[in-house]
């Protein structure tokens, strides 16, 4: 078989087995395999030093990929050589310290952040001293946050069970408050909103709480109740601890002459006046008690 030395062998592949199956050529063999090799790499130097370029350029690659910089590679054709300057320069990049920002314009974290409380995310203000002063009266100065927080978001329940669990004292508020408690207790008159009627706070360790009030309930506190309602002229039935229409009706009858909100129930506020007015009737003299208006 004649062959052209300026020419290499091309033999189809699918045909290059039958052939070797039928000569078994070891001239042939090589012939192919020198081809083969030709064909994958056609410049000897692939095989030598530029296999340690290849392998240093993927190196850089997962070290760039890493890092998160776009490496994607374009449709258009790329030389080798191109691609490996464009990842040895993207390394470099990586490499080279980024210089400092003058402290003049870095950007300033000393500033306030915002504080979490009672639902809202804002900066806490100031404390007003009149709160401050009223709180440290009652001993309640730790509370001051909280209770400052509570007036200016009309959410008092959370910050009224928390002193009375620490300190036994029940926040008392009034719309309209009788002058003569003044006299008695300290007050704070404070408004609850720009413009708004001044509404009044004081605290008061009560000798039972109303926690439970309805038609036929008996308890002690309902024997207390009867008892100061009694003393008010208020309640004229048998002193027994029972809830029934009378001590109901007394109590309606008492917020209405107290210009208190006509709930029926003696919350705080009806029940700390009750007292109030009924220790003052149970040490006057009888006659006195039945002149007083």
């Amino acid at each position: 078989m004649g062959q052209n030395p300026g020419h290499r062998l091309l033999i189809d592949p699918s045909g290059l087995m039958e052939i070797m199956k039928k000569t078994k050529s070891p001239k042939l063999i090589r012939l192919a395999v020198t081809n083969a090799r030709n064909d994958l790499m056609p410049n000897k130097l692939l095989s030598t030093r530029t296999w340690h370029a290849l392998v240093a350029a993927a190196a850089v690659f997962l070290l760039v990929s890493a890092a998160g910089v776009n490496l994607s590679i374009s449709t258009a054709t790329v030389r080798p050589s191109a691609y490996i300057g464009r990842m040895i320069t993207l390394a470099s990049a990586m490499l080279t310290p980024v210089p400092s920002v003058p402290v003049n314009l870095q950007q300033n974290t000393t500033s306030h952040s915002p504080l979490f409380y009672a639902g809202h995310d804002e900066e806490k203000p100031l404390v007003p001293p009149a709160i401050t002063e009223f709180l440290k009266t009652y001993s309640l100065s730790k509370f001051e946050n909280a209770f400052n927080d509570a007036l200016r978001f009309r959410q008092f329940k959370r910050v009224a069970e928390e002193i009375y669990r620490s300190s036994g004292y029940e926040l008392i508020r009034f719309d309209h408050l009788p002058g003569y408690i003044r006299e008695e207790h300290v007050v704070l008159s404070y408004p609850l909103g720009p413009g708004e009627q001044e509404s009044h706070f004081l605290f008061w360790r009560p000798l039972v709480r109303m926690n439970r009030f309805y038609y036929t309930y008996k308890g002690h506190d309902i024997f207390f109740l009867q008892k100061k309602l009694t003393a008010l002229n208020l309640y004229e039935q048998p002193i027994d601890g029972i809830v029934d229409p009378e001590l109901l009706y007394a109590v309606v009858q008492f917020q209405k002459q107290m210009a208190l909100q006509l709930t029926g129930y003696p919350d705080q506020s009806t029940l700390f006046l009750i007292c109030q007015l009924a220790d003052q009737f149970e040490n006057l003299p009888p006659d006195e008690i039945l002149t007083s208006p």
